[in-house]
């Protein structure tokens, strides 16, 4: 999968609020419901002599996915290629299962429609 195909599947995610470890189960669930082999990673992110951690985030092949990191750290964020990321990611794969569709649908739901429904 390339990155305009991924960030086609991911992209509209960055407009959610979610904390990392949600975020992160949010694009394991769509790359799962696409049969994309895909690494879910736990560890460390520093960027500009700040760190976050625990941190989390989604790899695909010669591809970072990471949402958060911009909100949290003001590093760059989305889908990027593994050798242009010019923050430092080091942990390890861990497993994280997809959502249920009903779950899915129930969690899912850009930033402003959660907060009017709060």
């Amino acid at each position: 999968m390339n990155e305009c195909e991924l960030r086609a599947l991911l992209d509209d995610l960055n407009n959610t609020d979610y904390p990392a470890d949600e975020m992160s189960r949010l694009v394991v669930t769509r790359l799962a419901r696409r049969n994309i082999r895909h690494r879910p990673m736990l560890g460390r992110l520093t960027w500009q002599g700040k760190t976050l951690s625990p941190h989390f985030w989604v790899e695909v092949g010669d591809y970072l996915i990471d949402y958060c990191a911009r909100r949290e750290l003001g590093a760059p964020a989305g889908v990027l290629r593994k050798s242009a990321v010019e923050a430092c990611y080091s942990g390890q794969e861990i497993v994280i299962d997809a959502l249920p569709d009903y779950l899915y649908a129930v969690l899912f739901k850009p930033a402003p429609e959660r907060k009017a429904a709060a």
